[in-house]
């Protein structure tokens, strides 16, 4: 099956295929339960979406550059808790976000530090301060009740629109941007890309890439914090437990959008309609009253129809493209041998 080479340029740009899935995925839900583009539901989704998002890129920076985060969740729950711990007692709006973003950054440096200066294996490290993290917030939790925060502003960053469109989420779609501007049009991009390819390589290129894993990590966790400090405005109150399995859901959202577990494959922008994919599957089986029992086993499949749709689709493009290039070889033989005669 060969495409016009128009539909094959389309295709082909990154996070095509996944935004088709999810155009398809937003009219069947639409027909099933008609609320499901209204205004407010639109609102409370892009609302919700948002720190779920930031956690997606998060981690698909650290598997772009060949690692794996798995302590975003439970440290985005710390971010929350330690958020609302500074503003219960009493400090001002910037100095309760600055904690919370803080709290992640200290995270991703100390992942980052035992990832590239300690050389232990990032999967071990992750899993070590995802426990953490959870214990930590946990104890909080114990020690001081974390809700009723009355800091003017605090619940406005959730609750505020600029033109219709939801403050948290145009946070996370800037930052998505940023990172995308990161990766695309700088050096260390570049060098984190080739890393996540073949790190030796790198490595016997001049690349530092203890620097650039270390600096992968300290993102990680930073955008972790900022999704912590968006949920403790979300929600008004913190819980123990709260980002546990949170992981699970960015990693597939990454994947799904076309971010390669191995590394050194993928777009920041196809993870961001990877996510959102999992997010509207999640709302459309929430509005149609399915049982949460249920959530699981349906995003599941629909991760494994997502994925392979856009394996099919690239299996295409990829043949299609063989297809020119042997018509343009042949061509040109036949030319060549032409001019001879």
């Amino acid at each position: 099956m060969n495409l016009p080479p128009s539909v094959a340029r389309v295709l082909n740009i990154p996070g095509i295929p996944m935004t088709i899935v999810l155009i398809a995925a937003v009219i069947v839900f639409q027909i099933l339960n008609p609320i499901f583009l209204s205004a407010d539901t639109l609102d409370n989704f892009m609302t919700n979406a948002a720190p779920m998002l930031l956690l997606t890129l998060a981690v698909a920076i650290v598997i772009i550059g060949g690692g794996i985060d798995l302590s975003v969740g439970t440290v985005a729950g710390l971010s929350a808790g330690t958020t609302m711990f500074a503003l219960v007692g009493g400090a001002p709006l910037w100095l309760g976000i600055a904690v919370g973003a803080l709290t992640g950054l200290v995270f991703g440096l100390v992942n980052g530090i035992l990832v590239a200066v300690f050389r232990i294996d990032d999967f071990i490290a992750t899993l070590a301060t995802l426990n953490i993290a959870a214990g930590l917030l946990v104890v909080l939790s114990q020690a001081t009740l974390l809700q009723g925060v009355t800091t003017p502003g605090f619940g406005a960053i959730t609750r505020s629109n600029v033109l219709g469109v939801p403050i948290a989420f145009l946070v996370a779609a800037g930052l998505f941007l940023i990172a995308h501007l990161l990766l695309a049009k700088t050096v260390t991009g570049r060098r984190l890309y080739a890393i996540g390819v073949s790190s030796a390589a790198s490595n016997v290129a001049g690349v530092s890439v203890p620097r650039i894993r270390l600096f992968t990590f300290v993102i990680s966790g930073l955008l972790s914090g900022v999704a912590g400090v968006l949920l403790a405005s979300r929600l008004g109150a913190v819980q123990a437990f709260l980002g546990i399995g949170y992981e699970f859901t960015a990693i597939a959202g990454a994947v799904v959008g076309g971010i390669a577990l191995a590394g050194g494959v993928g777009n920041v922008w196809a993870a961001f309609i990877g996510g959102l994919f999992l997010l509207t599957v999640q709302q459309g089986l929430r509005l149609n009253n399915v049982d949460p029992v249920y959530f699981s086993i349906v995003t599941a499949l629909a991760i494994v129809f997502g994925v392979i749709f856009d394996r099919q689709v690239r299996r295409v493009l990829l043949r299609g493209a063989l297809a020119r290039t042997a018509a343009a070889l042949a061509d040109r033989d036949v030319t060549t041998k032409e001019g001879a005669r």
